[in-house]
């Protein structure tokens, strides 16, 4: 849950971040209980859970270069 608390830092201090969140809950409220519980469910599952990609580090970030171009 520490990296939801840092989003939600962020969500704080970047306006393009609140604007995003303004979209959202806009789309958000046209929708059911049920639609929107689902859909925080499926956040939940994808940036909370085991199943959200890695963050990036330094080494993977600096590989991509490298990678396309041995393609």
């Amino acid at each position: 849950m520490l990296h939801l608390a840092g989003l939600l830092d962020e969500l704080e201090r970047s306006e393009p971040a609140r604007a995003a969140m303004a979209i959202l809950e806009s789309a958000l409220a046209r929708r059911s209980v049920e639609e929107q519980t689902a859909f925080w469910r499926a956040v939940d599952l994808y940036y909370v859970s085991r199943k959200a990609p890695p963050e990036p580090t330094p080494g993977m970030i600096g590989a991509a270069p490298q990678l396309a171009a041995a393609v």
